[in-house]
């Protein structure tokens, strides 16, 4: 299994405060990664005052993912990816977590997530 950080588990994983479950899974090794929509999502609640950060989003989600080891490649969006989130069933009208479900489609990935909407999709895994 390899996992997805949706926004909410990146910034509970800078506070120390992932579940059990969640954490045992990224102690035990399992591959993770952070999803470039991330960043774009945490600048935006930045942006609009609804969340402080010690550094610049971008900036603290490559600190992040440097602390624990976690994979992030920037220039993984593109348009079959987005046109495949775009073309999901409308369970989540969330554009950001749309993505992170078509991404965890395409890759195989498990989300690490406390949104319970994001498991309602068929062939998705969440880890909370």
């Amino acid at each position: 299994m390899r996992l997805l950080l949706d926004t909410s588990a990146v910034l509970h994983l800078a506070a120390g405060s992932l579940p059990p479950q969640a954490t045992d899974v990224l102690r035990a090794g399992t591959p993770a990664t952070i999803s470039p929509v991330t960043p774009w999502e945490l600048a935006i609640k930045v942006k609009g005052g609804k969340l402080t950060l010690p550094l610049p989003p971008l900036e603290y989600v490559i600190s992040l993912t440097n602390r624990y080891r976690l994979a992030f490649s920037p220039a993984s969006l593109d348009a079959p990816l987005l046109c495949a989130a775009a073309d999901l069933p409308l369970i989540h009208r969330d554009p950001f977590d749309r993505i992170l479900v078509a991404t965890a489609i395409r890759e195989q990935f498990a989300i690490v997530t406390p949104d319970r909407t994001i498991g309602s999709y068929p062939g998705v895994t969440t880890v909370w």
